[in-house]
């Protein structure tokens, strides 16, 4: 497991906009990139070779590999079917490799919401006159399957809104620079490199525990749950889910692998982590039981909401007359799986210090946790919904280490490096 985050650049528009060529080019001029090869029903081109430029196979072979899972994304395009294996692009952005896929607007959608930090990039044309001059210089195509591209192009350029950068192909060379300066750009991202720690300083984050996280399996779920009182309606509070996105760059930074579990929040996941959803309490305890066996700790920065309405109603209730909400309290999902996986609990206290600690080391004992990150609420920009954080992190035998305020991101460098490998799990 490389402790670099591999990136995921998806170049989509339309047929004849340039995405293949300046793919190419990208893998050819930035050294660490791979061109990931489709698998399409539909039959090669000119010189394009099996296994080199797509891998072709029969509708039959198509729909076995759909069964079977195989496909980060697939999607029907022009009467054909394309699709992207999932374990070849996952395999290569956890080894600190970085890919790039040339597929459909459909399928770049699909795979912004299967891979935290794909990056976007919609590659349009200067002109329908000039897209049709391509598609026909290319002679690949003709009659209606050469109006049908012409006719698309129309409808996917609707979508260039859904993706990060644009690039308009009226030169190669100057898309494949801008190409090459997004990904500069992109590879600068704080996200995806660990934490800056220049010689010369005092130690800006303490701790040597860092280096033991290499190899570990890590479980983070971040974000409010949301507990539907109709179809439009909900009960939740104002976490962003930026702690827990943030400790999950800076476990993946320290080697480890990590599975985020993200619920409905403004935060963004950071690459080259595995990705789960959940909308509210039920759905995280779902997912909790499901994955925290296989994984060496389970950190909780979630928000679950303490109360959902009894009942659901469906559809959406219309005003006027008034309605009486009657609530049940929401079960304490971290505790409930406390014994599948060491767990590192998040606390929120109001009031003085000392008795904040004092109620906050009582709740992660009863929960039964080996740890706990302590937040001080009230703190002007610091905490929940906020950039900043600072707090104490609570270890088992009465430790505590004093984590200053400053970006999340360095209060997340500060845990993973203050917190011991939980006992049991190996040096």
């Amino acid at each position: 497991m490389s402790s670099d985050a591999g990136m995921l650049v998806v170049l989509a528009g339309p047929s004849g906009a340039g995405k293949t060529t300046l793919a190419r080019r990208l893998v050819e001029e930035v050294p660490g990139f791979e061109f990931s090869v489709s698998t399409t029903t539909r039959p090669p081109r000119g010189e394009e070779r099996d296994g080199t430029d797509y891998f072709f196979v029969s509708d039959d072979r198509f729909d076995e590999l759909v069964r079977l899972g195989y496909f980060l994304e697939w999607a029907g395009v022009h009467g054909r079917r394309y699709g992207t294996s999932r374990d070849w692009v996952c395999e290569r952005l956890a080894a600190g490799r970085s890919v790039v896929l040339d597929i459909d607007v459909v399928g770049a959608r699909n795979v912004r919401r299967a891979i935290p930090g794909a990056v976007l990039v919609f590659v349009a044309p200067p002109s329908l006159e000039v897209l049709e001059g391509r598609l026909r210089g290319r002679g690949t195509e003709s009659g209606d399957l050469l109006e049908g591209r012409i006719d698309a192009a129309a409808s996917e350029m609707r979508w260039a809104g859904a993706f990060d950068y644009l690039i308009v192909n009226s030169d190669l060379g100057a898309a494949a620079a801008r190409l090459s300066a997004i990904v500069d750009a992109e590879s600068a991202r704080i996200s995806a490199c660990g934490y800056p720690r220049p010689a010369g300083f005092s130690p800006l984050i303490r701790g040597s525990h860092r280096e033991e996280w290499r190899g570990r399996r890590v479980l983070i779920a971040t974000g409010p749950t949301r507990e539907y009182i109709d179809e439009v309606r909900f009960i939740s509070n104002r976490s962003s889910g930026v702690m827990g996105c943030e400790l999950a760059s800076a476990f993946r930074a320290a080697g480890a692998a990590v599975t985020l579990l993200l619920g409905p929040c403004r935060a963004v996941p950071p690459r080259a982590v595995a990705l789960e959803r959940f909308t509210d309490s039920r759905d995280l305890a779902g997912l909790l039981g499901r994955l925290a066996r296989s994984h060496d700790i389970l950190a909780m920065p979630a928000a679950v909401a303490d109360f959902r309405p009894s009942r659901r109603v469906t559809g959406k209730m219309p005003r006027g007359g008034g309605f009486q909400l009657q609530l049940e309290e929401v079960e304490d999902v971290s505790a409930s799986v406390s014994g599948l996986c060491p767990l590192l609990s998040f606390s929120l206290e109001f009031g003085d210090r000392v008795q904040a600690i004092s109620r906050a080391r009582r709740k992660m004992e009863a929960k039964g946790a080996f740890a706990s990150f302590v937040n001080a609420g009230g703190i002007e920009g610091s905490g929940m919904d906020a950039d900043a954080n600072s707090g104490v992190l609570l270890l088992e035998g009465g430790g505590a280490v004093d984590i200053p305020q400053g970006s999340k991101r360095f209060v997340a460098e500060s845990i993973v490096s203050s917190l011991p490998v939980p006992p049991g799990r190996g040096a």
